[in-house]
């Protein structure tokens, strides 16, 4: 089903309207609720990751220098591979900034890479705490649970993620993976 144009053009104008505006970022942004509202209701592909975009970057939105500053840095440790690095960058966001989601996130996303899943599921649980929507951390404890073998719990997560993002192309197939995977296992 296409999205009409009249919906389109709101949508698209919205977003344009949104993205100038200076102010607070993060999980607390009330920019985030109109962009999860397009998020749930275009179907369009390019609105919507406009919209995933858009949110990604208003998550890391600060408010502080400091904290930009190490979040740049340890995305770059990151980057290079430098795994143990980036994990002590993020535990200095962390503890400069207990209330900032994208930095227990992008702690979760480091240790999901260094293999330390019961600690990367800590930290996307702190995330969710702060941002339930926040569909990244949801998608990495899909990941860490598919992993463990855990079928059930990765299924729901992939399932909680298309409440947020009903159009997730991705969460569709690992809910269909992982279901037959299930179901090959009872057999």
């Amino acid at each position: 089903m296409k999205t009409h144009p009249v919906t389109l053009v709101k949508q698209l104008l919205c977003i344009a309207i949104l993205l100038p505006i200076v102010t607070f970022g993060d999980q607390s942004d009330g920019r985030l609720d109109e962009l999860f509202a397009i998020l749930q209701s275009s179907e369009d592909a390019t609105v919507q990751q406009k919209a995933i975009l858009t949110i990604w970057e208003i998550w890391f939105e600060s408010d502080r220098e400091d904290i930009d500053e190490l979040m740049a840095k340890g995305g770059e440790a990151l980057q290079s591979g430098q795994l143990e690095r980036a994990e002590q960058i993020f535990t200095q966001v962390i503890e400069f900034s207990p209330e900032f989601s994208e930095g227990w996130n992008r702690r979760a996303t480091v240790r999901y890479y260094r293999r330390d899943y019961t600690g990367s599921l800590d930290d996307i649980k702190r995330t969710l705490t702060l941002e339930p929507r926040h569909f990244g951390a949801i998608w990495g404890r899909g990941m860490i649970l598919a992993l463990q073998r855990k079928l059930t719990g990765a299924i729901r997560a992939f399932e909680q993620l298309l409440e947020i993002n009903p159009y997730s192309r991705d969460a569709i197939r690992r809910i269909e993976l992982l279901k037959k995977e299930l179901q090959n296992n009872s057999v």
